[in-house]
C-alpha cells in the first residue's frame, strides 16, 4: 500500500477554495508550502484566493504554480489543471494554448540547421525592410516635367508649368511654392519677361532632399518678331 494515497476533492468549489481546503485539511502552513514549492508566500495567497491576476506571470507558469502546489498535498493533478483551465482560462483560450504549444514543439523539432536558416531568413528581411525605409527617406524626390521643353521660343507672355513628382513633395517654382494634386501632379501658369527666362522647378522632401530642373524660355512678343523680319 501507498504511503501517500491520492486525496479526492469535492466538486462545485473554485479551484482556489478547493486547494486552500486541502492545504488546511493536511495541516500545511503557507510557509512550509512556499519552502517546498519554491513559490513566493504572496504568490500562494493570491493562488488561494482566486487573485491570479496578482500573480505576474504568463498562464503557463500559473499552471505550474498549482501543479506544484497539487505534488506536494498528493492531489489529482491532471483534475486540478483541467478545473483550472476551465475556470480561469476557459476553453477558448485553452484550445489556443494548446495549438501555440503545439506550432512551439513543431518548430523545436526542427533540425537546428532549418531552425538557423528560418532566423536568419527572418532577420534579413528586417534588414531589407529597414534599408528600403532609409532608402526611400534619403532619396531625392522624383521630379518630371511634361512642359514647357527646354529651348521654348513662344509669343506668348503666359506659360504653364506642368509636371509631376512624389506625392509628399512640395513643389517650388522660382522659389515660389505651388500646389499639387492627390497623385503628385501640378500646374502652375508664370508671367514670362521679354527675352531669355530662366525657370528653376524644384521638388522638395521632407527631410530636406530636393531634385530642381531648370528651363530655358524665350519669350519674343510680336512686335519682336516683326522687327526680326
Amino acid at each position: 500500500m501507498s504511503l501517500f494515497e491520492k486525496k479526492e476533492l469535492p466538486p462545485g468549489k473554485r479551484i482556489c477554495i478547493r486547494l486552500k481546503e486541502a492545504r488546511e485539511k493536511s495541516r500545511f502552513s503557507l510557509d512550509e508550502l512556499s519552502s517546498k514549492t519554491k513559490i513566493s508566500k504572496k504568490h500562494l495567497v493570491a493562488l488561494e484566493e482566486c487573485r491570479f491576476d496578482d500573480i505576474p506571470y504568463a498562464i503557463v507558469y500559473q499552471k505550474n504554480f498549482i501543479k506544484k502546489y497539487a505534488e506536494i498535498l498528493n492531489l489529482p493533478i491532471e483534475d486540478i489543471l483541467n478545473q483550472f483551465v476551465l475556470e480561469e482560462i476557459g476553453p477558448d483560450k485553452k484550445n489556443d494554448e494548446v495549438h501555440n504549444e503545439i506550432n512551439k514543439k513543431k518548430f523545436q523539432n526542427l533540425p537546428s540547421f532549418l531552425r538557423i536558416s528560418f532566423i536568419l531568413i527572418i532577420v534579413l528581411a528586417i534588414i531589407i525592410y529597414i534599408g528600403w525605409q532609409v532608402q526611400t527617406l534619403i532619396k531625392p524626390p522624383e521630379l518630371t516635367l511634361f512642359s514647357p521643353e527646354n529651348g521654348l521660343v513662344t509669343t506668348n507672355y503666359e506659360l504653364t508649368i506642368h509636371g509631376q513628382t512624389n506625392q509628399e513633395s512640395k513643389i517650388f517654382v522660382n522659389g515660389m511654392e505651388i500646389l499639387s494634386s492627390g497623385d503628385g501632379q501640378f500646374k502652375e501658369v508664370i508671367t514670362l519677361s521679354p527675352g531669355v527666362n530662366t525657370i528653376h522647378i524644384s521638388a522638395k522632401k521632407k527631410h530636406g532632399k530636393t531634385t530642381e530642373l531648370i528651363r530655358y524660355v524665350v519669350f519674343k512678343s510680336d512686335k519682336q518678331l516683326s522687327y526680326s523680319r
